[in-house]
């Protein structure tokens, strides 16, 4: 029978997701987060009038207990869809796996009744809805339609893990050891910032607030005007700590010259008094939750790593470590991909994930077998 193992992570930036299928060979698929409900006569148009075709995680849409819903690309480019940030990350995240899992079917001709082993990271405030989400994406994987045909999976295994346990588990030296040590794993991501705390080899704590870098972007807006999300964060990355005037000016490139060199100084302001403004929030949260007792800090997430120097000092304390062999593994697999989304250490985790999962499912292989053998 085939089968499927696929590690996903629901972010508020890009559905990110590493697979395999029979004959292990990791693969990573990128989907924009956005999701949106969608009349079928829309999608039937939208169908209909298309030339050319794309590959399917672009044009993905499901049909799950009488509702379509168009996902990624689709939602973002046809359906002018939000990123919705404001509503529970498992709520959306089964529309997402269902589109993922169907692009991935598509594209390699898994057949239905095929085996899926689903591994998915989810923020510390939603991680106890866990049990909840494996009922309800074992039960859709059964029996929905992509892109108008009928899908039928069975889940063979499922695993969450909270927003930084993969690279805690996987980010650390090989053979160090959690016990005797106190663990900090702080993920900063575009909508969450989550930190987990591990005592003595136990995970103790976890805390998650809506500190991600989109804070950082509101903040901007609301002293400026006529920017969209998506051209700001990439502006604002680009731009850098010294928010270079240069790459902001993809931002005014529409004024009239009289107003550009005023507008642009507006928007450069902005971004200065929002970054400051934001890691102050951040700095003093963190404070909070991170003892000075902590003996290793694990940073992880791209909003981290625009924030590496504050980081840095901010946790002068501890050792640091940023993952930069997990890193490098991802970047030594997947550079082009990493390169043209600007994915730089926003795929550890999810990797990390991918690995942690895969361990599981050769475990279990392993004592099917023995039992078989024993019976």
């Amino acid at each position: 029978m085939s089968e499927l193992t696929l590690a996903v992570d629901p972010g508020g930036s890009f559905l990110k997701g590493f697979f395999t299928l029979e004959n292990f060979k990791p693969e990573l698929i990128l989907m924009e987060p956005e999701v949106a409900v969608v009349p079928i006569k829309s999608l039937e148009s939208y169908e209909q009038a298309k030339i050319g075709s794309s590959s399917p995680e672009n044009s993905a849409w499901i049909e799950y207990k009488g509702k379509h819903q168009a996902v990624g690309f689709l939602a973002r480019k046809r359906f002018h869809a939000g990123l919705q940030l404001q509503r529970r990350k498992f709520e959306l995240a089964v529309p997402k796996v269902l589109a993922m899992v169907g692009a991935i079917a598509e594209q390699h001709d898994l057949p239905n009744g095929s085996k899926v082993r689903i591994g998915i990271l989810l923020p510390w405030g939603e991680y106890k809805d866990r049990d909840l989400f494996n009922t309800l994406i074992t039960e859709a994987l059964a029996n929905y339609k992509f892109r108008g045909c009928e899908k039928s999976f069975v889940v063979d295994l499922f695993i969450c893990l909270p927003e930084g346990g993969g690279v805690l588990t996987r980010g650390r030296a090989p053979g160090s050891s959690l016990k005797e040590q106190t663990i900090a794993v702080v993920m900063l991501g575009y909508r969450d910032a989550s930190i987990l705390l591990v005592e003595r080899g136990e995970m103790s704590v976890g805390h998650t607030e809506p500190l991600g870098f989109a804070k950082l972007v509101e903040s901007v807006k609301s002293q400026t005007s006529g920017l969209s999300d998506l051209h700001l964060v990439r502006a604002i990355c680009k731009a850098g700590k010294n928010v270079s005037p240069k790459a902001l000016e993809e931002l005014v490139v529409s004024l009239d010259s009289a107003y550009k060199n005023h507008e642009l100084s507006t928007i450069r302001a902005a971004i200065s008094n929002a970054r400051e403004e934001y890691w102050m929030m951040l700095s003093q949260w963190l404070k909070l939750q991170v003892p000075r007792s902590t003996d290793e800090v694990l940073l992880a997430g791209g909003t981290a790593n625009f924030l590496r120097p504050e980081l840095n000092s901010f946790f002068s304390f501890s050792q640091i470590n940023w993952c930069e062999q997990l890193e490098k593994q991802v970047l030594s697999s997947f550079s082009q991909q990493v390169a043209t989304k600007s994915l730089d250490y926003r795929l550890t985790d999810v990797y990390g994930l991918f690995f942690y999962l895969c361990g599981k499912k050769h475990k279990a292989a392993s004592i099917t077998q023995v039992k078989s053998h024993v019976s």
